[in-house]
């Protein structure tokens, strides 16, 4: 776990300080190489700088550390074998290393250019869309004021095209968004508000799909007042994920807590619980996952719902969970934290 922690983390430091831990990496296993001599092959693991520099950095940095570890491999490879004879050998061999890694540098590289060009046109045809997308939702919005509610019929079927419009209009926004968290680029707008407004909020957004799925949604903060330093963009988009998963799981007639209350440790604990048919243990973590979907559940979605909602509450400095049991619900909980007196805030919030 700590090691995938590690890698994960590297895509966010800056560039500078990639290179010099792939640099101290590199030393690190040279220095391993000379003290283990040639009967111990560490050839492979200079693999390991390289192919970080290469996706991470660049192919023109790749090489770099491809020539550079062919050399140092020559080196430890000439110096420390009693049994070199003739320099050229432990040339030769480094050559052919040095191949072996520029295959990879190559391979590695074509593949980033692919994958780029991939989430390039993912995120062009995505931004097109909202535009058309939105003019959608606002002309559904006039039809429904124009629409008597009397005529039940039209008038529910406003309501649909409403919720399901938002719900994609909320993907849309977290496509958008996806790479720039998972790179730690976006930018994070810490406020203070209120929880009871973010609850508010989020809940008029899903209001018409529970009540097509006639769910309640009943809310809890406690004290009233509590208030959280957040990017009130992002939270909002968590809490609407989180409640429309809940919607979805939950049976006809059900009911789902949205609660709020100060945690022990300097935060503010909101949690989603829903009466659904719960998730087994071993899929709890993968849920979390990018495209991490329970098998053989009546999921229809993306699989990118609580993996962009983890991704969003980290870059908040915050942390999701979840504690489930088959036939029980799900209770999803986030933390956030307070960095400041809450009264204090309070004060500046007013």
């Amino acid at each position: 776990m700590n090691t995938f922690n590690w890698l994960a983390a590297f895509p966010k430091i800056s560039k500078r300080n990639q290179i010099l831990i792939c640099g101290v990496l590199l030393a690190l296993i040279a220095a391993i190489d000379w003290l283990a001599g040639p009967d111990i092959s560490t050839s492979i693991f200079y693999l390991l700088p390289i192919s970080l520099v290469t996706w991470y950095i660049s192919q023109r940095t790749g090489l770099i550390f491809s020539v550079t570890s062919a050399v140092v491999w020559f080196t430890t490879d000439y110096f420390t074998n009693p049994d070199q004879t003739f320099w050229i050998i432990a040339f030769w061999n480094a050559i052919v290393r040095l191949g072996f890694f520029l295959i990879v540098v190559f391979s590695l590289a074509t593949l980033r250019r692919s994958r780029q060009r991939q989430e390039d046109l993912v995120a062009f045809v995505v931004h097109d869309l909202r535009a058309p997308l939105g003019n959608v939702l606002v002309a559904l919005e006039m039809l429904q004021g124009e629409v008597d509610e009397a005529d039940g019929a039209r008038h529910e079927l406003t309501k649909v095209g409403l919720s399901s419009g938002q719900r994609m209009l909320n993907l849309v926004d977290s496509l958008l968004e996806w790479s720039k968290l998972e790179n730690g680029r976006l930018k994070i707008d810490k406020d203070a508000v209120l929880v009871a407004d973010l609850f508010a909020e989020s809940v008029a957004q899903i209001v018409l799909t529970a009540e097509i799925k006639q769910v309640t949604i009943a809310e809890r903060v406690e004290p009233p007042d509590l208030v959280v330093l957040a990017d009130t963009s992002l939270t909002l988009r968590v809490l609407v994920n989180l409640l429309n998963n809940a919607i979805k799981f939950s049976p006809l007639g059900g009911i789902i807590t949205l609660e709020a209350k100060l945690g022990e440790e300097a935060n503010v604990i909101i949690t989603v619980h829903d009466q659904g048919m719960g998730i087994p243990a071993d899929w709890q973590q993968r849920v979390f996952a990018k495209y991490g979907q329970v098998t053989g559940g009546k999921s229809g979605g993306s699989g990118l719902g609580l993996a962009f909602c983890k991704l969003a509450i980290e870059a908040q400095d915050g942390r999701i969970w979840l504690n489930s049991e088959a036939g029980h619900g799900t209770l999803l909980s986030l933390a956030l934290p307070v960095t400041k007196n809450l009264a204090q805030i309070s004060r500046e919030y007013d």
